[in-house]
């Protein structure tokens, strides 16, 4: 089996769009390219990053993590976006991403979404993975929103996807048929993402599976 992580390989958004134009306004507005345009140079985009779900050895949870992005100059003479993942004192840089190709966060999050519930349901991630591709590209449920950022009222867009909402084996999937990713999406935010949300229902003040990634603030660069 390939690991996860290559299924949304983060040649990024021509992969999981391969052979369809973007749908719509929601698809459009997750995969747009130039995102990564209004970073400034020298600066850095970080996020918190959270991830909750069963007390098991198969699922990893995280309740301290962060993401950084930063874009720099390439060895060619163009520019590509750095990322660094921390937690528990852990770092570790994944390989750049070109900076015209969209933010890589949105596939680092599939990525991890997909992981985990493969993880928690034992469902096999190249059917989960196809499942999700076809939803991404169908689109989604557009919102104008008002959020909260640096203590100050931020216009956005809340863009969802129910990937699984009318999947034939959705009585197999438990909570997770009812399984909603949300994008936080706003030109006032360096990088353009406000927040990244995957979660089941709430059952009884719980929920089988949450992860959130969200903006915290602006920083130098390291």
């Amino acid at each position: 089996m390939a690991p996860i992580g290559k299924l949304f390989a983060p040649v990024a958004l021509s992969f999981l769009l391969a052979g369809s134009a973007l749908a719509d306004k929601a698809t459009d507005m997750v995969f747009s390219t130039g995102v990564l345009d209004n970073i400034p140079a020298q600066k850095a985009v970080t996020y918190d990053h959270s991830r909750l779900g069963p007390d098991s050895d198969e699922f990893h949870s995280i309740t301290d993590g962060s993401i950084s992005l930063a874009v720099m100059p390439s060895d060619t003479g163009g520019a590509e976006a750095v990322m660094t993942i921390s937690e528990s004192g852990k770092r570790r840089s994944r390989n750049p991403f070109p900076a015209d190709a969209g933010n890589p966060l949105v596939m680092t999050f599939l990525e991890s979404s997909l992981r985990s519930m493969a993880q928690i349901t034992g469902g096999s991630p190249f059917y989960l993975r196809n499942r999700m591709k076809e939803s991404l590209r169908s689109g989604g449920e557009v919102t104008p929103v008002t959020v909260d950022v640096d203590g100050q009222p931020v216009a956005a867009f809340q863009v969802a996807f129910r990937p699984f909402a009318n999947d034939k084996n959705a009585e197999r999937m438990g909570d997770f048929s009812e399984l909603t990713l949300t994008f936080l999406t706003s030109d006032m935010v360096p990088g353009g993402f406000v927040e990244f949300n995957a979660a089941t229902p709430e059952r009884n003040g719980a929920r089988i599976y949450a992860e959130t990634m969200r903006y915290t603030a602006l920083t130098d660069q390291e």
